[in-house]
C-alpha cells in the first residue's frame, strides 16, 4: 500500500455530533457517494473533487480495509484540474497575430480562445492533488495532511457533503479535550488559564542614512 508523506506541514479540526463509524459498511457506503469522477476526457475547463482510497486511486472501490491506518482511518480526496495552458494560447495568438499583421480585437482572442479550446483540451491531461488526512473517530479529531487555505476549503466542503457535519480548526487547549483525558486532569484543563505573553517592547528605529545630497546642504 503507498504511504502517507512523511514531511509537510498539517492543522487539527474536530468535529461536534455523533458521526459514522469508519468500521462499518454505511462509513465506505457515504464515501462512494462522493467518489472523485475523472474529467480526464472533458473539452472544458473544469475541477473535479471526490474521495479515492491509496488502493484504489480512481475512486471506483472503497473497502474498509483500504481505509485502515491503524488508530485512524486513511481519508484521501483527489483533486483534478483541467486547464487550457497559458503558453500555448500565447503561442498561438502570436501565430495569428503575425499572419494577420496586426493585434487581435478583443472579439477575435475570445474566438481563438474558443477554438483552441474545443480542439486541445480534449487532448489535454489535468493536474492531479492527492490530499491526505488522519481521522481518529474516538476522539473526534481529524488531522488535514496539508496547509493550503484553498485545499483546505474543498476538504471542508467534501467532508460535509458526505457526513452533513462540519470541520472546526482545533487549538491545543481543544486537543486537550479530545484526548480522552481522566476526570480529574480535564477538569484541571478546563480551569487552566492562558498564557499571557509579555509584549516586547518596540526596538528604536534604525537611523536613516544621509544622501550625499543632504550632507552637501548642510556642509
Amino acid at each position: 500500500m503507498p504511504s502517507i508523506r512523511r514531511s509537510g506541514g498539517a492543522v487539527a479540526f474536530f468535529w461536534q455530533g455523533k458521526m459514522l463509524d469508519p468500521r462499518d459498511e454505511a462509513f465506505a457506503a457515504a464515501l462512494q457517494q462522493r467518489r472523485f469522477r475523472t474529467i480526464q476526457d472533458a473539452a472544458s475547463e473544469e475541477v473535479s473533487t471526490g474521495w479515492v482510497t491509496a488502493v484504489d486511486p480512481t475512486g471506483d472501490s472503497f473497502a474498509i480495509e483500504d481505509l485502515d491506518a491503524g488508530l485512524a482511518t486513511w481519508l484521501r480526496m483527489r483533486i483534478d484540474k483541467k486547464q487550457l495552458p497559458r503558453k500555448w494560447l500565447q503561442i498561438h495568438r502570436d501565430v495569428a497575430e503575425k499572419a494577420k499583421g496586426k493585434k487581435l480585437s478583443a472579439k477575435e482572442r475570445r474566438e481563438l480562445k474558443d477554438d483552441l479550446m474545443d480542439k486541445l483540451l480534449p487532448r489535454v491531461l489535468p493536474t492531479i492533488n492527492m490530499v491526505d488526512a488522519l481521522l481518529y473517530h474516538d476522539r473526534r479529531t481529524l488531522i488535514l495532511l496539508n496547509t493550503s487555505k484553498s485545499v483546505g476549503e474543498s476538504f471542508h466542503q467534501l467532508f460535509f457533503q458526505t457526513f452533513q457535519m462540519p470541520l472546526e480548526k482545533s487549538d491545543p487547549l481543544q486537543l486537550g479535550f479530545q484526548a480522552g483525558l481522566d476526570p480529574e486532569t480535564m477538569h484541571k484543563l478546563q480551569r487552566a488559564e492562558p498564557i499571557r505573553w509579555p509584549k516586547s517592547e518596540p526596538s528604536d528605529e534604525p537611523r536613516r542614512r544621509t544622501t550625499l545630497a543632504e550632507q552637501e546642504q548642510h556642509a
